[in-house]
């Protein structure tokens, strides 16, 4: 079967002979293009489920890893069919590889017989990255909602992946719109929201922190469930889902009509820490949700109980809290008749561990009673399940490095400025005043250059070109960036004339005095500024998502950004057909003259369009649908640049207007008498001019940016 990667373009085969695993919603196969992902192809494709995707392959969380090994299963790309309608059928994500679910590691049988040496420790390791998966989901506004035992995969070194990621709970972040989890199994389903539908529910983290803490237990307390006991009351013993929704922990404080199982651990056993959490999540948090303990607070006990953790002196496979005297695994291995949790290195080597449990003493029968009694035949041993792996093959713990797990993109050049919260929105504001000066610098310098004719900025936009050109093909000799050596010396040929005509036009400014020059310029830092505090917090959606159209509040809002978009470029052309038509006349001025005048009905013209485009896409996208971005954040090159300049110009446009109607109010703006506008500068005409304006550094700004991958 072949498809196409909806963001890079890729077309994948997918090996549809090797079924890797299968259930109700699609069938997961192996790429043959790239053995570490795998493809999900849904039976029933629908368009709620490529709108979700997207969503999530545009904000993937922080997810934590160690050695290469994703701690969650996130969609690293949308697989659509490769005909003319384009479907979103399935996704690529990434492949776990020697990794099992966790019940073969926390049940005690399956231990015993596929991972005999995966130790107490282990298992503390093991709860401590479940924890640090749902903290980062979490941190990034998600929720897993179906939390159960076959959706978290353990590898032999205590990794752990959340699979199954396509079913969690997803919030856009910028139309508000949630994609529920309808799905949920009643054992891990906090006791609010027992009995009820799950499609008309949204998750909280609180709701997560339930089944978290219900896993967690299990993994401590070799497979229990925290509700499982023995019923003390008349009738028949209520089901697990009613003992709760009725909070009936048989480990709490307070009386219940339970008592736990006899084969279940102390659980004494557990670091008091851990015994306090869950306590304060299955009693405090059972009539107050938000009274559960929170995925820091797990992630911090856990660490503390994993370091109280000591080793037994007759087996060092057993570990236990030093808060204990004596270890609790010795005494476990008698009550079950020999059956040793967690076996030594030598009985696994021996395969003790897969013998039966050893039979109950039975009394002496005297010689007469001997003679009468048949003997019994002793049972035939089962045979030995072999382990097909090495001894020593567990390696040491791997403790997750934290960064963030990104979909597969072009190479990015690193520009500065980023990060999150204030100090991130502070730093991208001072690169974006830096920025701004510059585009400022260049675009007085140009049009000085132009109506002035100046040839001394003509001659540095020259020498910038073969300056930058020169450079960049240099580049390409020391730095590698995975470009051809033509797009490198274009794109050093651009920034180099950019960079030559900024500095050659503030020269000039500067040496001729010009006051309006250096307006423009602080217009352009003061513009700069706002541009980069509201790109930095606003983060642009850029993937709103698939082929097609979408309606309502989405429509809305993509169609505002595509009548920006559209307004300007259809000024920009009516702008250049005013333009060739005074170039037909018979006395046709200069071509200074026509590109000073191309340049000062532009402005008006992509003003009057890119307001009208947002107004008519505004109201036409709700009722006939708008076009959705096909295009996905983290590109860069071509269609970085072509996503960027499209939301540049929104954001441009929004800008320009407020600005424009503001900043006149204070004072002239000299620019616009340069730009040989002589009409009376009207709240009407400068909002019309701060749009045109706006537009045009939005779609340079936006294009550059995007073409450099800072999104």
């Amino acid at each position: 079967m072949q498809l196409q990667r909806q963001f890079s373009g890729q077309i994948v085969t997918l090996d549809t002979q090797n079924l890797i695993g299968g259930g109700g919603e699609g069938r997961i196969y192996p790429v043959l293009q790239d053995p570490s992902l795998v493809a999900k192809i849904y039976h029933k494709p629908t368009d709620e489920d490529a709108d979700k995707l997207t969503v999530m392959f545009s904000h993937p969380p922080d997810a934590p890893i160690a050695a290469g090994h994703s701690a969650i299963a996130w969609p690293v790309d949308l697989l659509h069919t490769i005909n003319s309608k384009q479907q979103i059928i399935g996704f690529l994500m990434p492949r776990v590889f020697r990794a099992e679910p966790i019940h073969i590691f926390y049940n005690p049988r399956n231990r015993r017989e596929q991972k005999p040496l995966f130790n107490y420790r282990y298992l503390h390791r093991t709860a401590r990255n479940l924890v640090a998966a749902v903290n980062a989901l979490h941190k990034s506004g998600y929720a897993v909602g179906d939390i159960n035992e076959s959706n978290m995969l353990v590898t032999d070194t205590a990794l752990v992946t959340l699979v199954d990621t396509d079913s969690f709970q997803v919030r856009d972040p910028y139309t508000l719109e949630i994609y529920r989890c309808p799905v949920g199994k009643p054992e891990f389903t906090p006791p609010e929201l027992q009995g009820k539908s799950f499609r008309e529910i949204d998750r909280l983290p609180e709701h997560d922190l339930f089944g978290v803490a219900v896993l967690i237990f299990q993994v401590l307390m070799e497979g229990t469930h925290p509700f499982a006991g023995v019923y003390q009351g008349r009738g028949e013993p209520p089901s697990l889902e009613a003992r709760i929704q009725a909070g009936h922990f048989p480990y709490s404080k307070k009386r219940v009509p339970y008592r736990p199982t006899p084969l279940a651990p102390d659980f004494k056993i557990l670091h008091p820490s851990i015994q306090q959490l869950f306590i304060d999540c299955f009693e405090k948090g059972h009539k107050y949700p938000t009274e559960r303990p929170d995925t820091k607070i797990w992630l911090q006990v856990l660490r503390e109980a994993e370091d109280n953790l000591i080793i037994c002196q007759k087996n060092h496979q057993h570990l236990y809290s030093n808060h204990l005297k004596s270890c609790p695994w010795c005494d476990r291995t008698k009550k079950l008749k020999g059956r040793d949790p967690f076996p030594s290195r030598e009985a696994v080597r021996n395969q003790k561990h897969l013998q039966p449990a050893q039979p109950k003493q039975r009394k002496l029968l005297s010689l007469r009673q001997q003679k009468t009694t048949n003997t019994p035949r002793k049972p035939a041993p089962p045979k030995p399940i072999i382990i097909n792996r090495k001894m020593g093959q567990y390696q040491p713990l791997l403790t997750p490095i934290l960064t963030k797990t990104k979909p597969p993109s072009l190479p990015i050049i690193p520009l500065p400025g980023g990060g999150n919260g204030i100090a991130g929105i502070a730093k991208d504001a001072i690169w974006g005043s830096l920025w701004g000066v510059l585009c400022a610098a260049a675009v007085a310098g140009l049009v000085l250059g132009i109506i002035k004719g100046s040839l001394a900025v003509f001659g540095g936009t020259i020498v910038g070109i073969l300056w930058g050109g020169f450079f960049a093909l240099a580049w390409q000799y020391i730095i590698p960036v995975g470009m051809s050596g033509s797009s490198l010396g274009l794109t050093g040929a651009f920034w180099g004339g950019f960079i030559a005509v900024a500095i050659s036009g503030s020269i000039y400014g500067i040496s001729n005095r010009l006051e309006s020059f250096g307006q423009a310029v602080l217009f352009g830092g003061f513009l700069g500024t706002i541009w980069g505090g509201i790109w930095s917090a606003f983060k642009p959606p850029l993937t709103l998502p698939v082929p097609g159209r979408v309606w309502g509040r989405r429509g809305l809002f993509l169609g505002a950004i595509w009548g920006a978009f559209l307004g300007t470029v259809i000024g920009a052309i009516l702008a250049g057909v005013f333009v060739f038509q005074e170039s037909m006349k018979e006395n046709s001025n200069s071509w200074l003259e026509l590109l000073s005048i191309f340049i000062s009905s532009m402005i008006p013209a992509i003003g009057v369009g890119a307001m009208g485009g947002i107004i008519g896409g505004a109201v036409l996208g709700p009722i006939l649908g708008a076009p959705t971005l096909p295009l996905s954040n983290k590109l860069s090159g071509i269609r970085g640049a072509f996503l960027g300049g499209i939301w540049g110009c929104f954001l441009g446009v929004i800008i320009g207007v407020i600005l424009g109607g503001i900043l006149p109010q204070f004072g002239s703006i000299d620019l616009v008498i340069i730009m040989r506008i002589d009409e009376d500068f009207t709240i009407i005409l400068s909002t019309i001019f701060g749009a045109g304006l706006g537009a045009i550094a939005g779609c340079f700004s936006g294009a550059a940016w995007g073409g450099m991958g800072k999104w």
